[in-house]
């Protein structure tokens, strides 16, 4: 008696192979385009971490200022802080604690200087506003408000960071600083 079990044909396996072949494709663009939407967001997210943290540091460190002064081409500022006794409270009359201070851009950075030294508070600031017209307009990082004596300041910094191969993620943060900024004292 004759089996009639027959073999698998050519036709059958190169079928059965490019369907494995079509099927392992699918399955790895899914993983490529996962893998480039999470950079993209991961990217997204550490640029808005870099100018949220970078606008509140300034905030922190401009509300305590006594005397605020912005470049005339809004890319830095100097100001000064008072001085303080040892337990962290202010003296009496307050004066001026004879430390000089900047925050400015330099280079893609935006940088504090005096006090303790320089830092950097945030890398990859960019000098164009993405939400301007075309996304190429320039911006002021620092506008002084109305009046003699700066009593607000307008805080916007925009930062730019890798997301994926040839995208780049920005962020975009503006707030608005009511400054104690007393009139400057004799020392």
């Amino acid at each position: 008696m004759r089996s009639k079990k027959r073999g698998i044909s050519l036709v059958e396996t190169t079928i059965a192979a490019g369907l494995s072949v079509l099927a392992f494709y699918g399955a790895t663009m899914l993983f490529i385009n996962g893998a480039m939407s999470w950079m993209r967001g991961a990217g997204r997210m550490d640029a808005e971490g870099t100018t949220n943290r970078a606008v509140r540091e300034v905030s922190r460190e401009l509300r305590e200022a006594m005397m605020v002064a912005v470049d005339a081409n809004g890319q830095g500022l100097s100001y000064r802080l008072p001085a303080k006794d040892a337990n962290g409270n202010y003296t009496m009359p307050i004066t001026w604690d004879g430390i000089s201070r900047r925050i400015e851009i330099e280079g893609t950075n935006l940088v504090i200087t005096g006090g303790v030294g320089a830092h950097t508070i945030a890398v990859g600031v960019i000098p164009t506003d993405p939400q301007s017209p075309n996304g190429t307009g320039t911006y002021q990082v620092f506008t002084a408000g109305t009046g003699a004596i700066t009593r607000s300041l307008t805080v916007m910094l925009v930062t730019s960071r890798n997301a994926d191969y040839n995208k780049m993620a920005t962020s975009r943060s503006r707030e608005i600083i009511y400054l104690r900024n007393i009139p400057e004292l004799v020392n």
